[in-house]
């Protein structure tokens, strides 16, 4: 079985009400994090859904060309990667990385 050609990193968080329009921001498809990802080669887009029924849940999607795009643009960016990830921190009570996911 060959590998996917294109993969989509998700993550659900519960996000503090304080900080809903800070998360949306910065996960936003012209959000903080999609700004970084365009620096790196592979990645195509990223979506930002939001609970209907729990508006304080959402779930991001990143799109990447394949999963060693994505391995590289984390060993290319980590400290950027990392900076922006404590800094996002404040926003959440919980995120969880569901998985890599393909269309295949």
């Amino acid at each position: 079985m060959n590998p996917p050609t294109e993969i989509q990193s998700i993550w659900q968080y519960k996000v503090q009400d304080e900080y809903t329009t800070d998360f949306i921001k910065a996960y936003a498809p012209d959000g903080d994090w999609a700004r970084l990802f365009q620096q790196c080669p592979g990645y195509i887009k990223t979506e930002l859904k939001q609970d209907i029924d729990n508006p304080q849940k959402f779930v991001t999607m990143d799109f990447w060309q394949s999963r060693s795009a994505f391995s590289a643009m984390k060993e290319t960016i980590s400290d950027e990667y990392d900076k922006l990830d404590i800094q996002c921190e404040a926003y959440t009570v919980s995120e969880n990385h569901i998985g890599f996911f393909s269309n295949e």
